[in-house]
């Protein structure tokens, strides 16, 4: 696919305009790697940023040929940092399950946000940790 040129109507969707997709402790990484896609192209566009199986994913249009290879290069180590650190704060982490059960959603997280999100204390919302709510008690919440 052609990679798309900013007009004064239509702006250029890079990674900063979907940073909020998924929780703050992979917006470091996320940063990073837009500033390494712009190096390399900075018509990038993105098409997706989500977190999918506990994992980053990104999803760009770019140009053909040499180019193309080197960006997705970089995006595959930007996926592989974000698989260590926890999506709620950034913190070493892993991927798992609420409360370790065999299926069910997972994350990459810490220890620490592993017992809080298993506890449905805190989600992730618009980018930002939130209370969830739920599983608070009255003298927590």
């Amino acid at each position: 696919m052609p990679v798309q040129e900013e007009t004064p109507d239509v702006p250029l969707l890079q990674i900063p305009r979907r940073i909020r997709a998924v929780g703050p402790g992979w917006h470091a990484v996320l940063l990073r790697l837009h500033k390494q896609l712009g190096a390399v192209c900075p018509g990038y566009r993105v098409v997706d940023v989500k977190e999918k199986f506990g994992g980053l994913r990104v999803y760009i249009e770019t140009a053909e040929g040499s180019t193309r290879g080197s960006l997705l290069s970089l995006i595959r180590a930007a996926e592989a940092d974000a698989s260590v650190l926890c999506e709620f704060c950034g913190a070493p982490g892993r991927a798992r399950s609420r409360g370790d059960a065999p299926e069910g959603w997972i994350k990459t997280v810490c220890d620490s946000c592993h017992r809080a999100w298993s506890a449905r204390e805190i989600m992730i919302v618009s980018g930002m940790v939130r209370p969830s709510g739920r599983g608070l008690s009255a003298t927590q919440g």
